[in-house]
C-alpha cells in the first residue's frame, strides 16, 4: 500500500527555574495513507481497504483466554440464535456496511439484547466519507457509528444506489469498541476460531473475483451452497461478509476444513450451509481467496445518549500515523464543551496492541505545559488494534465554555508509530499537540506543524453515574424519568430515566385504555442514569397506531409515568 513518510527536526529551549537547558527532541515520523478513490464499486461487492498500512495487524496471536474452552471442530452462531436474517445489498458496492451492521447485531443478541434490524443505508449514507455505493471499509462504519450511533431500518430503508443522508432516524446504540484481529495478512486459524468462538461472527474480507478472474467470479455468483468453494489464487480481497462458523470436516478441492459466513446477497443467493432453511450462506476452505484479512469485531457499545455529546477534532478517522523511533507517543487534544457535563470517557484509536495506555485530563495548558490535573485513569492495556474507550472513575464536571485538555500516554506492544492521525479532515491550529515524553517544552501543535489532527475524542454527559458500592455523591439523589424524546415523534423515540440505587426496573408501554402495549425493561439496573428506545411497535413487532400512550417505570416501590404522542 502507498504512503508517504514526513519527517521534521526540531530544537526546543527548556527553561527548568533560571537555568536553561537546551534540548534537542526527537525526530518525529509522519506516515500517511493515500486516500480512497470514490468509484463504483462491482455489483454485489464494495470493500476498499483502509487507507493506512495494517501489515503488522498479522493476526498470530491468540486472543486473551475468555474461557479455558478451545474451541470445537465445529461450530455456529446460527445454532445459538446469535445471527439476524440475511439481507440484499443489490447493485451496489456496500458490503463494508453490511458487514459491519450485520456484526453488531450479533453483538446484540450475544449480550442479551434484543433482536435488532439496524440500517445499512444509514451507514453507508452518512459516514464522514459518503463511501455509500462507491466502496468502503470497517474504519468509516465504525467512525461514524462512535460518533453518532445506529439508526433502524424502519427509518432509513436500503436503497441500492447513492442516496442522501437521513439525518432524521433516532439512534440506538453507540460504538465504544471496535478490534482488529488482522490487517493485510490471512490470519492463523486457530487464532480466528477462537475469537470466534470467544466473541461472536466476525467481519472479515474475501476476494470473490473480478476482471482479473472472470471464471472464480463466475463460480462465485453462481454458487448454490451445496459443495465448499475453494480458490488458490492471490488477488486482492473485494467483498466483506461475516463469519459465523467453521467445520473441520468440509471437504474442498484442497483438503478439509472451512469457515462458514454469511453473504449479503440476499436468501436467494447460496444455501443453508448444514443450518436452518434461510439460503444466503456459504461455505469456502480456510484461508481460500484470503478471506480474514481485515478481520474485526464490535467489542462494547453503549446506548445513544440524547443529551450527550462527543468532541473530536478528528473527522476523518484514523489515517495516519506518527511516532518517534520507538513504541511511546503522547498526545494531547484540547476540547471546549458548550454546556456543563461531565466528561466520561476518552476515547482514541490505536494502530497495534498496547502494554499500556495513560489517560490524563487537565484544567490548564499554556502550549508548554500541563497544569491542576483533574482525573486520571492508568494502565490500560488493550489486547488487539482498534477504537477503543476508556471510562474515568471520576469524572470531572466541565463547564460550558471552559477548556479542557485530554493527555494520552500510547505505548504500542512493537509498533514505533504510537499516535493515530486525521490526515483528511480539515484540521485546527492550537488544538491537538503530540510529544515524546510528555515533557514541559516537548508539545509539538500538530496543526501548525503538519496540518492534521490527533485522533483523541472526548465523551460528556449531563449525568455522571457509578455503581452503588462507589458511594459517590454524583449518583442520582432520587428516581427521576424524564420526558421522552424527541415528542412527538415518528417512528422511535429515547426514554431516559435514572435510579440512586441498584433495583429491579421496569419501564412498560400502555395505551389509553391502560392496556400494557410493550414491555422495554424488566431486569436489575445499576445505579446512575440510563435510556431505552421504543421503535412503535406492540410485544409482536406490529406498528401500533398514532396516538398518546403512556409509558411508566417501575423501580423497587417507586413508580413514575409520563406521556408521550406518535405521530405518523
Amino acid at each position: 500500500m502507498k504512503s508517504k513518510i514526513i519527517s521534521t527536526m526540531f530544537i526546543l529551549g527548556l527553561f527548568v527555574g533560571a537555568a536553561v537547558m537546551s534540548a534537542v527532541a526527537q525526530t518525529p515520523q509522519i506516515i500517511v495513507g493515500e486516500p480512497v478513490e470514490h468509484t463504483v464499486q462491482p455489483e454485489g461487492r464494495g470493500y476498499i481497504p483502509p487507507m493506512v498500512d495494517m501489515s503488522h495487524l498479522t493476526g498470530t496471536k491468540m486472543p486473551p483466554p475468555v474461557s479455558a474452552a478451545a474451541p470445537p471442530a465445529q461450530w455456529d452462531w446460527r445454532a445459538e440464535g446469535k445471527v439476524t436474517p440475511v439481507k440484499n445489498q443489490g447493485a451496489c458496492g456496500s458490503c463494508y456496511a453490511f458487514a459491519s451492521i450485520a456484526n453488531i447485531e450479533s453483538k446484540m443478541l450475544i449480550d442479551g439484547g434484543a433482536t435488532f434490524d439496524f440500517s445499512e443505508n444509514n451507514a453507508k449514507e452518512c459516514n464522514w466519507y459518503d463511501r455509500s455505493c462507491g466502496g468502503g471499509n470497517f474504519i468509516d462504519v465504525a467512525n461514524y457509528l462512535a460518533k453518532q450511533g445506529t439508526a433502524l431500518e424502519a427509518c432509513d430503508a436500503y436503497v441500492a444506489a447513492n442516496v442522501a443522508c437521513n439525518t432524521s432516524c433516532l439512534y440506538q446504540k453507540t460504538l465504544l469498541d471496535w478490534r482488529i484481529i488482522s490487517g493485510s495478512a490471512v490470519p492463523s486459524t486457530a487464532v480466528l476460531k477462537q475469537y470466534i468462538y470467544d466473541n461472536g461472527p466476525v467481519y472479515t474480507t474475501v476476494y470473490t473475483g473480478d476482471a482479473n478472474d472472470a471464471a472464480w467470479e463466475s463460480e462465485y455468483n453462481s454458487y448454490n451452497g451445496t459443495y465448499t468453494l475453494y480458490y488458490n489464487g492471490t488477488w486482492p480481497i473485494n467483498h466483506a461478509v461475516l463469519i459465523v462458523g467453521w467445520d473441520d470436516a468440509l471437504v474442498h478441492d484442497g483438503g478439509t476444513g472451512a469457515w462458514i459466513v454469511k453473504n449479503s446477497w440476499g436468501t436467494g443467493w447460496g444455501g443453508t450451509c448444514g443450518y436452518g432453511v434461510e439460503g444466503g450462506y456459504f461455505t469456502i476452505a480456510y484461508g481460500s481467496a484470503n478471506i480474514g484479512m481485515y478481520s474485526s469485531y464490535m467489542q462494547d457499545w453503549m446506548d445513544y445518549d440524547p443529551n450527550g455529546q462527543l468532541m473530536f477534532h478528528d473527522e476523518g478517522g484514523w489515517t495516519g500515523y506518527v511516532g518517534y523511533g520507538n513504541v511511546t507517543a503522547w498526545g494531547l487534544c484540547k476540547f471546549v464543551p458548550t454546556q456543563t457535563r461531565y466528561l466520561t470517557r476518552v476515547e482514541f484509536w490505536t494502530n497495534d496492541a498496547t502494554t499500556d495506555v495513560d489517560v490524563y485530563v487537565y484544567d490548564d495548558f499554556n502550549g508548554t505545559t500541563v497544569s491542576n490535573l483533574l482525573a486520571s485513569q492508568l494502565d490500560n492495556v488493550f489486547a488487539e488494534a482498534g477504537y477503543h474507550s476508556v471510562a474515568l472513575d471520576a469524572a470531572p464536571e466541565i463547564a460550558d465554555g471552559n477548556a479542557v485538555y485530554v493527555v494520552v500516554k500510547f505505548t504500542n506492544a512493537g509498533y514505533i508509530y504510537p499516535l493515530v492521525l486525521d490526515t483528511q479532515g480539515p484540521n485546527l491550529t492550537q488544538t491537538t499537540y503530540m510529544s515524546s515524553n510528555g515533557g514541559s517544552g516537548t508539545w509539538i501543535d500538530v496543526g501548525v506543524n503538519y496540518a492534521y489532527d490527533l485522533g483523541i475524542r472526548a465523551r460528556f454527559s449531563p449525568t455522571f453515574s457509578l455503581s452503588v458500592d462507589d458511594g459517590d455523591g454524583s449518583l442520582p439523589e432520587d428516581i427521576r424519568l424524564w420526558q421522552n424524546y424527541p415528542n412527538p415523534f415518528n417512528p422511535g423515540t429515547i426514554i431516559s430515566y435514572s435510579i440512586p440505587s441498584r433495583s429491579h426496573v421496569e419501564i412498560a408501554v400502555f395505551n389509553l385504555l391502560g392496556q400494557r402495549v410493550k414491555t422495554l425493561v424488566s431486569e436489575s439496573k445499576a445505579a446512575g442514569s440510563h435510556t431505552v428506545a421504543w421503535d412503535g411497535t406492540d410485544e409482536a413487532g406490529r406498528e401500533v397506531a398514532s396516538g398518546v400512550y403512556l409509558y411508566r417505570l417501575i423501580a423497587g416501590e417507586n413508580v413514575k409515568s409520563e406521556k408521550m404522542l406518535l405521530l405518523k
